[in-house]
């Protein structure tokens, strides 16, 4: 287990995110599969966030993230 530190904290960020399509409708397969994880790598990294464990099933997508925040000391 990797902790972050800042200027006075010592921090361990980890979250389960779990993002299902209404109704959940088995719909995460072929194309939209590939276009879903492909959208929702882009937006992790555009966040800042690394994928620890994720796994796309065809009625949801479940990732354990961990987010990488360093304070900037003075």
């Amino acid at each position: 287990m990797s902790y972050t530190t800042g200027c006075h904290t010592i921090f361990h960020h980890r979250y389960y995110i779990v993002w299902t399509p209404k109704y959940r409708h088995k719909v995460l397969r072929g194309e939209i599969r590939e276009r879903v994880r492909t959208i929702v790598r882009q937006v992790y990294k555009e966040m800042g966030v690394t994928i620890v464990h994720g796994i796309f099933i065809v009625d949801k997508s479940c990732a354990y993230v961990r987010r990488d925040t360093s304070a900037h000391c003075r």
